[in-house]
């Protein structure tokens, strides 16, 4: 490659990261969504419900939060995208954004953005270092917006570094899908926000995150993912609406 080739290149790689800071899915203080299978599947089972938990996805995305993050890690690749199919029209009827879990050919594939491990981000951004040109992994044909789950200074450092459109710190608050873990120093976490403010990436908070915690969480963060307690709700809708009244009141 020609040093000429080379600098058009690296050019064309900065525009591209320029573009994706414009179409983050995840903007201030939106509620996200997380689905988590093993509690819904243990939820229908307790209360005896008649609804499968693909109808019940239906019903959270029909409840409109701001964004619905697809975490399958039980499905396999086809069950996850069947699943992803399903739920998608139902979304853009309702207004509210999917974001894939780790699959980055399915988010290229149905046009999403993608939520990726460190490692992933990684993997996914060295292979365009590489060839010296935007890998087709992260090109549709403008770069795939992504973000990335983080739980500490250095991980934020790597993921902003690789490019990252919004990072999703955790775990804020003791929480049971993390039984006897410590949640994340407060001092780390406003170091973390420090440096994502001072490169403009948004941060999204995780863990633990209820309407009793919730008031503890500084105005630095953009906005929060629920998980397990979603999977739990008899009425969806009204818990939802809940969220959007005391997250427009802070």
């Amino acid at each position: 490659m020609t040093t000429s080739e080379s600098n058009t290149n690296k050019a064309t790689m900065n525009t591209g990261v320029a573009a994706k800071k414009q179409v983050s899915p995840l903007a201030p203080k939106k509620l996200t969504y997380v689905t988590h299978l093993p509690a819904l599947y243990e939820f229908l089972k307790k209360s005896n419900s008649t609804n499968s938990a693909t109808a019940y996805l239906k019903t959270l995305i029909c409840a409109k939060p701001d964004n619905v993050l697809l975490r399958a890690k039980e499905l396999p690749v086809q069950d996850y995208e069947k699943l992803l199919t399903e739920l998608l029209p139902i979304a853009n009827k309702a207004g509210v954004q999917l974001i894939v879990s780790h699959h980055i050919d399915l988010a290229v594939k149905y046009n999403l953005p993608v939520q990726l491990s460190v490692a992933e981000c990684i993997e996914a951004t060295a292979q365009t270092v590489t060839d010296g040109v935007l890998s087709q992994k992260t090109l549709r044909p403008t770069p795939l917006p992504f973000g990335v789950s983080v739980h500490s200074l250095l991980e934020a450092k790597a993921a902003i570094t690789h490019g990252a459109d919004w990072l999703v710190l955790g775990h804020l608050f003791p929480s049971r899908c993390k039984p006897g873990l410590t949640p994340r120093n407060t001092e780390e976490c406003r170091h973390i926000l420090e440096l994502a403010a001072t490169h403009r990436i948004p941060i999204h908070g995780i863990g633990g995150i209820n309407f009793t915690t919730y008031p503890q969480l500084p105005k630095a963060y953009a906005g929060i993912c629920v998980m397990t307690e979603t999977m739990e709700q008899p009425d969806i809708e009204s818990y939802t609406k809940k969220w959007h009244e005391i997250m427009a009141d802070k």
